[in-house]
């Protein structure tokens, strides 16, 4: 193994020894090349002639280094195939070297010199034609970035971009300050009876009365006697005035008056006489307090929570139009030809003067009555012709917060009823209930009624037989009653309806004696019973 590793590395060195020789032998002979070439191209420029044939001279100086005996034609025409191939004859070069198509080695500046001092004669052909684009290099390294320039105008604003998504709520604010105190509640129902106590202890004896001897014994009352005998005509009276009937009924049992036309006798002649007279006098009929409210009946459905629907309460009962207000503001209403008309969604639109504001309109005589949006003005609107009239109504809330009914957003609630046209609000002095009674045709008030009622305890309220009846807060029963004509309260208490839902409008219409109701949208119409 040594032995083979040895001869080996023996036969390596013979091997590069054998190389450096030729090359070396190589050199010099391209060495020796160039020294005759050199020394040639002295001699020519040495021995060139005033413009003697510069073409035989180059060809004498080229002529010896082609091989064999070709003409110079030949030579030349061989050298152009050549040259096809590579393009031209001087292509390769470097620093000081240029390599022939005799692939020897002739230096540049003496190639150079020898096509200068040839006038342009040299061994290369006339320029070709120009070759095709070369591939793209490589892209060059990312430049530093210039001096940033001078900023720009300020351009026009873009288009607002939509609305964002809401965020988080923030954190919770700090309470705010006490409230004022409110009113007191209403009055509740009266409890149950209680277990009866236990037995006191006895009490102290009390003082020794006064003696009396008076005889407080009395027999039981005795039959009537025979009528006695009349008596003598007395004298006549002196002349008087002629009385309506209600007062000499009221004179008849008048304590205040004197004289003998009072003179009251001393048998019971009058007692039957006196029933009979008084009984057909009564100060309030009794079928006009209501007793209770019956179930109800639904008319419709609206998708809105606030609203009104109306008929015409005058005696022309083939009239059957219903109109409706959509919302509690708005600046025109519905008119449907009927019922069916109303549940198919018929209408025609009738405008308004100026804005209506509230649930508190009314339909009376083909006019409609509504608040002015924003103002204490009542508008009394012709539906056929559009003409219009206006009331101003004194000391009125009629803005704001400060409703009449804060359930329904009404200011202003107008009725009608047996006796006549009447327009509910609260006063701005004391926030109490007024109503107000007016004559329908000059459209001017005749009497403010202040029912002493604070607004504050009131859910909603309608008129019937010119009593007002006002609901609870919750407007479920209701619990405060008004005679408006002997400006008294009266006890009237009942139950309105079970439902929970908001009561934008509640009204009595005078055409079947119903109530009107607006119930989240529901359109409801309630039976009223009368005592009897």
């Amino acid at each position: 193994m040594p032995g083979d590793g040895g001869r080996a590395l023996r036969c390596s060195l013979a091997a590069v020894g054998l190389l450096s020789a030729l090359s070396a032998a190589g050199t010099l002979f391209l060495l020796g090349q160039w020294r005759e070439l050199s020394a040639a191209l002295r001699e020519l420029e040495a021995a060139r002639p005033q413009g003697g044939d510069t073409d035989s001279s180059l060809r004498s100086l080229v002529g010896p280094t082609a091989s064999g005996t070709a003409a110079p034609g030949a030579a030349r025409h061989k050298r152009s195939h050549r040259g096809a191939r590579a393009r031209g004859h001087v292509r390769a070069e470097n620093d000081e070297l240029l390599m022939m198509m005799t692939y020897s080695m002739v230096p540049v500046r003496v190639m150079v010199d020898l096509c200068n001092s040839t006038k342009g004669i040299c061994l290369t052909g006339p320029p070709g034609s120009p070759g095709p684009p070369g591939l793209d290099g490589l892209p060059g390294y990312n430049g530093s970035d210039g001096i940033p320039g001078i900023p720009g105008p300020k351009g026009e604003p873009g288009v607002n971009g939509r609305r964002g998504k809401i965020g988080l709520p923030g954190p919770k604010g700090d309470p705010g300050e006490k409230g004022e105190k409110g009113d007191p509640g209403e009055l509740g129902l009266p409890g149950k009876d209680g277990m009866p106590g236990g037995k006191g202890s006895r009490g102290a004896k009390g003082d020794k009365g006064d003696a009396n001897n008076d005889v407080i014994s009395e027999g039981a009352k005795g039959e009537p006697g025979p009528p006695g005998p009349p008596g003598p005509q007395g004298p006549p009276g002196p002349p008087g005035k002629r009385k309506a009937k209600s007062q000499v009924q009221e004179n008849m049992y008048s304590s205040k008056c004197t004289g003998e036309t009072c003179a009251i006798p001393n048998d019971d002649t009058l007692v039957g006489k006196a029933d009979e007279k008084t009984n057909g006098y009564h100060p309030k009929k009794a079928e006009c307090i209501i007793k209770s409210i019956g179930s109800p009946t639904e008319m419709g459905k609206i998708q809105q929570t606030f609203g009104t629907w109306m008929r015409e309460p005058a005696a022309n009962r083939s009239d059957e139009r219903i109109w409706l207000t959509m919302h509690f503001s708005g600046n025109f209403i519905k008119e449907y030809e009927n019922a069916n008309a109303l549940l198919n969604d018929s209408y025609r639109i009738i405008n308004l003067t100026g804005i209506f504001y509230g649930c508190g309109h009314v339909i009376y005589n083909n006019c409609l009555y509504y608040q002015k949006g924003g103002t204490s003005i009542i508008v009394k609107f012709e539906l056929d012709t559009a003409s219009f009239r206006t009331l101003t109504i004194e000391n009125a809330l009629h803005d704001g917060r400060h409703y009449l009914f804060s359930n329904a957003k009404t200011y202003f609630n107008v009725a009608v009823d047996e006796k006549g046209l009447w327009i509910i609000y609260a006063s701005s002095i004391d926030e109490n209930i007024i109503v107000a009674h007016i004559d329908e045709e000059t459209f001017s008030v005749v009497q403010h009624i202040n029912t002493t009622y604070p607004k504050s305890k009131a859910g909603n309220a309608f008129i019937a037989c010119g009593v007002l009846y006002v609901t609870d807060t919750k407007d479920m029963r209701v619990t405060f009653a008004f005679d408006l004509l002997r400006e008294k309260q009266i006890d009237a208490s009942f139950e309105l309806r079970s439902s929970q839902s908001v009561l934008a409008m509640l009204s009595y219409n005078l055409r079947d004696r119903d109530l009107y109701t607006w119930e989240n949208g529901y359109l409801m119409q309630y039976s009223v019973h009368f005592d009897s």
